[in-house]
């Protein structure tokens, strides 16, 4: 049984190295994968990413063409966003919404400045069902 079709459609296997195992293992044994029947999953092991770019742990190389469920469009390891990660986390890794903060009020402010006619403020969640959630919230009280 192959794992994926290469690109000149020949069935392929994820390989089969030590550090390939002990990941493949670790994930089956301890994280539950969304959008997946879970005994039928069969992650492929990634060890680091550049750009458009992945590798396994055997250093086999992969085209990126998900970007990660669309949240890393500028790529994996973009040093400007790899500059301003460590910049921030250095300085304050996070902040919750009784306090105000200079890099959530600046982006906020940029998010109105470009947004739709009208927009004055934004609201920050911690994922796309908090999002929904307050905006079902929000549209009700229209």
């Amino acid at each position: 049984m192959s794992d994926y079709i290469d690109l000149n459609g020949e069935a392929q296997s994820f390989g089969d190295t030590d550090a390939q195992r002990q990941v493949r293992e670790n994930d089956r044994g301890y994280v539950f994968h969304s959008w997946s029947a879970q005994d039928q999953i069969n992650p492929l092991p990634i060890a680091k990413g550049e750009g458009v770019r992945m590798w396994d742990y055997d250093g086999k190389e992969y085209l990126d063409f998900s970007s990660q469920l669309v949240y890393l469009n500028l790529g994996h390891g973009h040093p400007k966003l790899v500059k301003a990660i460590q910049d921030q986390a250095a300085r304050l890794a996070t902040i919750q919404p009784a306090f105000a903060n200079d890099a959530r009020s600046e982006l906020a402010k940029r998010i109105v400045e470009r947004s739709f006619d009208g927009a004055r403020s934004v609201f920050f969640t911690n994922g796309g069902a908090e999002a929904i959630e307050y905006a079902v919230r929000l549209a009700r009280q229209s």
